[in-house]
């Protein structure tokens, strides 16, 4: 049976698979087949072209597995195939499952032993039984143990998830106090613990610098300790797809209306009738992403800052379209870096990045996890870099300030880090004292503040200059200073 490929996946095959160890191409192509074959294929995922060169089946998987994937497509389409039939599906399940390689390719840093790893991770499941076709994707690890983080050399330690405290962590410092280095080390700690944690890096302090050694070789002890996939984002896009629908119209209007909301927080100059062309052309959407809204809003010619913002987005291939993306479950399988350092000085896309990933994640795993023998459950901590881009304006608080009092009851709490400790008090509709919220605070930089203003958010006032590595932390409403842990001489130890 001829069928034709998309150049897209022709050219995945063509580049990479001699780079992830396939003896050949049509290896990488069958371990994609079998790929769509294991996790199942939307039903509305349709190729996009057919413009490559011709290839034959039985060059993909052989003869004498043809009756074996035949009998497959026949279990996945829930009916006997014919010819005409076999030939569509086995197109869709080749087609899908490349480009799922080439996601997983992507995610893994163009790394062969990652690949190979997460590669290996999919095929470890069953078919579903008889009659149902959803993709199984398994629970999240739950970890509903006390984990205890070490914070200055000589003090007690801080249990994240005791009953009744946020587990809302905040970190503020100048650069070269020693903020990204316990920064680090609490990561590598929590990972020893068996916690995971997404870590958004907006200023790529964990990018593979080969000018520094000292940082390459922490970056490498890093990545081997806690087991983090580095994701450097638009050399990178990420497997999954923020934007999503409701089959109910009211429902789904409103979540129409909370993304263009959402946006608008993070996006000048965007005003209320750009937000209402934004959440109007969301609406018509059958299977909302950032591809499909674009040529939405340009079909009811919209243009200027609506139209320039989601063409960024589209440009920098951030995220993944709705036929090709993941759900979290999956994407949220082992620790993740996710690196801004490609976008420069355009905060407005990186916060919005964060912000979209981040309400993502709120709308799609806020389940309560029960607290158990008065231990907070927890799935993975959620540490954003360079907060205060999220913070300052009005209406940017208020999907951190969710994620602060309720994060950690859905298993993610969330640790916010910043150059400046007063960025962490926000002022308008939206205002809160995240400072004042957390459970527990450390603060490099005491000398930035007022003395009203170290009252108010260290608890108290510092008589003596710091010196590096040296901060003032503020656990359980008692203040305390001393040496913080730092990564490149305690490594999470």
């Amino acid at each position: 049976m001829i069928f034709r490929p998309s150049e897209v996946v022709e050219k995945f095959i063509e580049d990479v698979h001699a780079r992830v160890g396939a003896r050949n191409k049509a290896v990488l192509g069958r371990a994609g087949l079998f790929l769509a074959l294991g996790e199942g294929v939307p039903s509305e995922f349709d190729p996009s072209d057919a413009k490559g060169k011709d290839l034959n089946d039985e060059t993909v998987i052989g003869d004498e597995l043809r009756d074996v994937v035949r009998s497959a497509l026949n279990f996945r389409a829930k009916r006997t195939l014919d010819d005409a039939g076999y030939r569509t599906e086995f197109r869709r399940h080749f087609e899908f499952g490349c480009l799922r390689l080439r996601d997983l390719w992507e995610a893994s840093g163009k790394d062969q032993t990652r690949f190979v790893s997460e590669l290996l991770k999919r095929t470890g499941g069953e078919l579903p039984a008889s009659g149902d076709s959803t993709v199984r994707v398994p629970a999240m690890p739950i970890v509903d143990s006390p984990i205890r983080l070490k914070l200055l050399t000589e003090a007690e330690e801080w249990t994240i998830n005791e009953a009744g405290h946020n587990g809302l962590l905040v970190i503020s410092g100048k650069p070269g106090s020693g903020k990204s280095q316990l920064a680090l080390d609490l990561l590598a700690q929590i990972a020893r613990q068996g916690l995971r944690f997404v870590f958004f890096d907006l200023k790529g302090e964990l990018e593979d610098d080969p000018a520094n050694p000292r940082q390459k070789e922490n970056r490498k002890k890093f990545f081997d300790l806690t087991g983090a996939q580095h994701v450097r984002l638009i050399r990178q896009d990420l497997p999954i797809n923020p934007l999503y629908r409701d089959s109910n119209p009211a429902v789904n209007a409103q979540i129409a209306n909370e993304i263009a909301g959402l946006i608008r927080a993070y996006a000048p100059q965007l005003g209320a009738n750009q937000q209402q062309q934004l959440s109007d052309a969301y609406q018509a959407l059958n299977q909302p992403d950032f591809t499909s809204l674009l040529l939405e809003l340009e079909q009811n010619g919209v243009s200027g800052v609506p139209h320039s913002l989601i063409k960024r987005i589209v440009d920098c291939n951030l995220f993944a379209s709705a036929q090709t993306s993941i759900t979290p479950e999956a994407w949220l399988k082992s620790s993740l870096v996710v690196d801004f350092k490609e976008f420069g000085n355009d905060s407005d896309t990186k916060s919005l990045a964060v912000a979209l990933i981040l309400n993502f994640l709120m709308k799609r795993l806020n389940r309560n996890l029960p607290v158990k023998d008065n231990v907070q459950p927890l799935k993975m901590v959620l540490f954003v870099d360079e907060a205060h881009l999220l913070l300052p304006k009005e209406g940017k608080a208020g999907l951190l300030a969710s994620l602060a009092r309720q994060g950690r009851s859905w298993g993610f709490p969330v640790w916010l880090a910043s150059q400046d400790a007063d960025a962490f008090i926000t002022s308008g509709a939206m205002g809160i004292d995240f400072a004042e919220l957390a459970s527990c605070g450390l603060h490099f930089s005491p000398e930035t503040l007022s003395l009203a203003q170290q009252k108010q958010i260290l608890g108290g006032v510092v008589s003596r200059q710091l010196n590096k590595a040296e901060a003032v932390l503020r656990l359980h409403g008692k203040m305390k200073t001393g040496q913080t842990r730092q990564f490149w001489k305690d490594g999470g130890k």
